[in-house]
């Protein structure tokens, strides 16, 4: 696996972070699909997404199935094309994130469908590194606020970090992302709004819960998977240090990447070694070096 690239200014604004970690200044972001998460699987199968992962449950009929799967086909081209501007891609991506959840309300989906969906789903995986990452902000003194932020699915990502944490979630981590509203009799009637998708992802988003976590803060880490996530923390008048993960079409993508993110790791790699230290913790360690 090659080094992450790195910007000129990388080394500067991973110390600043360290120094705002050591004094509770800092604010760790975390995009979900393909971030917290790994895109390929050890033998090359592709990751679910947090979409998917409801999408592919015994739940859902095999016609809703066939559709959603056209649906992707058709846009998930669009949102990694590195031609198209954000702003291109914007209303395409609210008509995708439509069509999939008119199709999901007319399923007879249950709150107690979505831990089935999750704990059947053989396909997604932390990215590695990750969850050590998120310990180590955890156990961090003062603790580092992390927020999750995802077009994907709230309430298919909290599942997802419950089962799979091997340890209790705190208080400090927080998931901002789309959610289900269930009725009295616990079944699915509704999508929240507005809706977050790729490219819309801001602090706009974030409930007053999430916003009082990041008062104080004077540094942001930000980790994502896509161009669209660089904007997660705009709002906060925070400037982020940014890591991108490019995990495929690589050649083609990088210029991009390497405008946009100060780190670019490629091949669906770890977290690399610089994610940690910008926390102040070496990687696989759970206490501040």
């Amino acid at each position: 696996m090659a080094a992450p690239w790195q910007s000129t200014h990388a080394e500067g604004r991973l110390e600043a972070c360290a120094d705002a970690a050591a004094k509770g200044e800092l604010l760790v972001i975390l995009d979900f699909d393909r971030t917290l998460t790994s895109n390929f699987m050890p033998d090359g199968r592709r990751v679910t997404s947090a979409h998917g992962v409801l999408e592919d449950a015994s739940v859902l009929s095999e016609a809703f199935k066939t559709k959603a799967q056209e649906l992707c086909r058709k846009y998930y081209p669009i949102e990694i094309d590195a031609v198209l501007s954000i702003e291109e891609k914007i209303p395409i991506m609210g008509e995708w994130y439509g069509q999939v959840h008119e199709l999901i309300l007319k399923e007879s989906v249950t709150r107690e469908n979505i831990a089935g969906a999750v704990a059947g789903c053989k396909t997604i995986r932390p990215r590695d590194g990750m969850l050590d990452f998120i310990k180590a902000c955890q156990d961090h003194s003062p603790a580092i606020p992390v927020i999750v932020m995802s077009a994907g699915l709230g309430d298919v990502i909290e599942e997802f970090l419950r089962q799979t944490l091997p340890f209790e979630r705190a208080p400090t981590t927080h998931v901002v992302s789309n959610r289900m509203v269930f009725n009295e009799e616990g079944r699915l009637v509704d999508f929240s709004e507005p809706l977050l998708h790729m490219f819309n992802k801001t602090a706009a988003f974030f409930p007053q819960a999430t916003r009082d976590l990041a008062k104080g803060k004077s540094q942001c880490l930000l980790m994502g998977d896509g161009v669209g996530d660089c904007t997660m923390s705009q709002g906060l008048d925070l400037e982020p240090f940014k890591i991108g993960f490019l995990n495929e079409k690589i050649e083609e993508r990088m210029p991009e990447f390497q405008q946009k993110f100060d780190v670019v790791v490629a091949g669906d790699g770890p977290v690399p070694p610089l994610a940690f230290r910008a926390i102040g913790a070496a990687p696989g360690s759970e206490e501040p070096s």
